[in-house]
């Protein structure tokens, strides 16, 4: 007996002396639960604090496998209320033995019809946030889209996502046999920090007309695709961005992942004759080419074996630099091409930005295709002075022309204006004024004054504003066939601009991918520019120079 109780002491001994620390922690685990506390996602607001992307309460529904008797006739009663089928539900009662979601973020009417099942202490129920996005499809590439767990997928969603999602809190609760959280016992550790609010630089209204006016041409032209875009050409910011076809960004999970592509960072499209612009930059600034200097346009040039010929096949005779780009002529800007060589317009182009990304603040941007001065052997140094046999994204485009109307200095583009805390606060400030010098303030302003012959004399005559002077350019480019060459029956009309000439503060560009019928960039690109820009300018109250009606002075 004496031996008995003496080992029975050793025993106790050992428990409470040796390993109490441990089996005191293992006690604790088992009665205790961490709950882990989830912050508020930030918001995204326009540059004036319109909502683009809120939070909204969801309820989720969640199973205690421990408390089910049946799991087979458990999931045969929820199937048909949750729309998930059974050999699912009872793989997810498989996943814990206290806890297994069940279904996330369900509608209310889904809730209520669960809660009349009466199924007592085998189900709970859970608020959690949802991602909103109250203007539907408006800026969806934008501002792309969250997953079940509100982790950022795509947009300024993904690219910001840390900045948004904030820092997770930290509960401690016990919890009874069954493992379900006595809510009265519970005790924050750590309080959750909810995610910054994004200001962005997209204005609603804007962004508004160049989704509608985009839906109009699509629906017009029967165009695959298109891409409206305007920037401010003195900060960067991008007031509109606009993409069809679209996505709801509330059910992106449930479309085709090529939909969530942002074909104006992520796709290339040869720019056609709208890269006249950044050859006359390059011939001037270089001082190879004076203005006034004359360029005979015989209709036709044969270069290498190939032979150019201008699009509209007419001959337009001795013709100055400015005369090629109110003509759109492809056998003057092969000649000044020439004239430049490889080198120097290789130097340039470049330059202006293409065959690197912009470093906008958005995922999945990719350089371009540019090539080297080496691979520039003739006809394809001629061919790229009016666009073909280069590729470039339209933002690429969008702001090496914003450079012409920036006195030469290419901005930056960008889509976040500034970051806020849940109290308004500001606590940082994205961009700004900034960019790089591509071309002397002088060469600038000579293309632009071009630009705008082009819309008042020349191929760009669709538009003009009653009003205000627009400085553009029309492209009309063949897309590159699978076999090689060029396809005679796929083409990309473009248009991009610069509004006011006079006071220069826009450049928007526009672009309809594959039209059928008339495919002319002066015929169905020109109108699409002229009514977004019409209604931007007039949302913007930039007052016109001349009164409407009224012809403009030479």
């Amino acid at each position: 007996m004496m031996a008995a109780l003496a080992s029975l002491l050793v025993r106790l001994v050992h428990l409470q002396l040796v390993r109490g620390a441990y089996l005191a922690g293992i006690a604790a685990r088992q009665q205790l639960a961490t709950i882990p506390l989830e912050p508020h996602r930030g918001r995204l607001l326009d540059r004036r604090g319109r909502p683009l992307a809120i939070n909204v309460e969801a309820t989720s529904i969640y199973a205690v496998p421990a408390a089910i008797p049946d799991h087979r006739a458990f999931a045969a009663r929820l199937s048909p209320v949750l729309g998930v089928p059974e050999d699912d539900l009872l793989q997810r009662l498989k996943r814990g033995r206290y806890f297994a979601w069940l279904a996330r973020k369900v509608r209310p009417e889904v809730v209520a019809a669960v809660e009349a099942l009466h199924l007592g202490d085998q189900i709970g129920f859970r608020v959690e946030d949802l991602r909103a996005y109250p203007n539907g499809v408006l800026a969806a590439h934008v501002l792309g889209f969250v997953g079940i767990d509100n982790q950022g997928l795509a947009g300024v969603e993904l690219r910001y996502d840390t900045l948004l999602r904030g820092r997770a809190g930290e509960a401690v609760a016990a919890h009874d046999g069954m493992g379900r959280v006595l809510v009265e016992t519970q005790r924050i550790v750590e309080d959750p920090v909810d995610g910054s609010d994004l200001l962005l630089t997209i204005d609603q209204v804007i962004q508004h007309i160049a989704e509608r006016e985009l839906d109009a041409a699509v629906t017009r032209t029967q165009a695959r695709a298109g891409v409206v875009a305007a920037m401010d050409i003195r900060t960067g910011e991008i007031l509109a961005l606009a993409l069809r076809p679209v996505f709801d960004p509330a059910a992106a999970v449930r479309v085709a992942p090529e939909l969530w592509t942002n074909r104006a960072i992520s796709g290339v499209y040869e720019p056609g004759s709208t890269f006249k612009v950044i050859l006359a930059a390059a011939a001037l600034d270089s001082g190879l080419v004076d203005p006034q200097e004359t360029f005979f346009d015989p209709g036709a040039l044969q270069v290498a074996g190939r032979v150019i010929r201008n699009a509209t096949g007419k001959k337009y005779g001795a013709q100055t630099m400015g005369d090629v780009i109110k003509h759109s002529s492809n056998v003057g800007s092969a000649q000044i091409a020439t004239r430049l060589g490889r080198a120097v317009f290789h130097r340039y182009v470049r330059g202006f930005g293409f065959g690197a990304p912009t470093r906008v603040d958005l995922p999945g941007e990719i350089a371009g295709l540019v090539g080297t001065p080496a691979e520039w052997v003739p006809p394809r140094l001629q061919t790229i002075a009016f666009g073909q046999g280069i590729s470039v994204t339209p933002l690429q485009l969008l702001a090496a022309v914003s450079a012409i109307g920036n006195r030469g200095m290419l901005p930056r583009p960008h889509v976040v204006r500034a970051v806020r805390d849940r109290a308004g606060r500001m606590t940082a400030v994205v961009g700004g004024p900034s960019g790089r010098r591509v071309v002397r303030p002088e060469s600038a302003a000579a293309v632009l004054r071009m630009m705008v012959r082009a819309v008042e004399e020349g191929s760009g005559t669709l538009a003009r504003i009653d009003g205000y002077r627009i400085a553009g350019k029309t492209g009309t480019a063949q897309k590159p066939a699978p076999q090689g060459g060029y396809d005679p029956d796929r083409y990309v009309a473009s248009f991009v601009g610069i509004v006011p000439a006079d006071a220069p503060q826009l450049a928007i560009l526009v672009i309809l991918d594959e039209p059928l019928g008339a495919y002319y960039g002066s015929e169905i690109a020109a109108p699409l520019f002229r009514e977004v820009a019409a209604q931007t300018l007039w949302y913007l109250r930039i007052p016109p120079r001349t009164p409407l009606g009224q012809p403009r002075a030479p």
